[in-house]
């Protein structure tokens, strides 16, 4: 099938409130839009995962990182901006104090974690959605992460209201994101 009718398929899927299944710049993700809480419960739930157990958000672009986590310091910035040119794992970081996003999708200290992606399928998904996406890992809370599609239970295919049909013979180059938090111009590494 092709990249846009993939595409367009999922952005309705998304804008109904649904969950989607779908590849990402790391492993497959399980998501849904992410200024929806019915649609995360759904994805908690899928999951078997608590709903206070937080999950990572993607954004397509810095317009966007702005408008979740308002102003970015210019150490953060170059961070993001040397991965991307070093072509580095790619990196989750944490902000304090986010915006802009569904009630009661924070960690308990008021922190929310932002990927900046950009894998193509997503960053149209995102820009067609114009809305940042839930992304989690599309496996039930507690399992391996599968590194391939293949490799996906058959419990999570089965509750999952729509699978991409793109990419699903590759695997997965990163198991998951590296995930930083930076304080005072200092990086604190939360999973590497």
């Amino acid at each position: 099938m092709s990249f846009y009718i993939e595409l367009e398929k999922s952005v309705n899927i998304l804008k109904r409130g649904k969950s989607l299944l779908y590849p990402t710049d790391t492993v497959w993700g399980l998501g849904c839009d992410a200024y929806n809480m019915q649609a995360i419960k759904k994805i908690c739930e899928i999951k078997n995962r608590n709903i206070h157990q937080s999950m990572i958000v993607l954004v397509e672009n810095m317009d966007r990182l702005h408008q979740l986590v308002g102003k970015i310091s210019t150490f953060t910035k170059k961070k993001i901006v040397d991965n991307f040119l070093k072509e580095e794992k790619p990196i989750t970081i944490v902000y304090e104090n986010a915006k802009k996003i569904a009630s009661n999708f924070f960690r308990k200290d008021n922190t929310l974690a932002v990927r900046l992606t950009y894998d193509p399928f997503c960053v149209y998904l995102i820009r067609n959605l114009n809305r940042p996406i839930v992304s989690t890992s599309a496996n039930l809370s507690g399992c391996i992460t599968p590194k391939s599609f293949s490799e996906i239970s058959p419990c999570i295919l089965r509750k999952t209201d729509y699978i991409v049909n793109f990419r699903r013979e590759e695997k997965a180059k990163y198991s998951n994101s590296s995930i930083i938090k930076i304080e005072y111009n200092q990086v604190k590494i939360l999973r590497m």
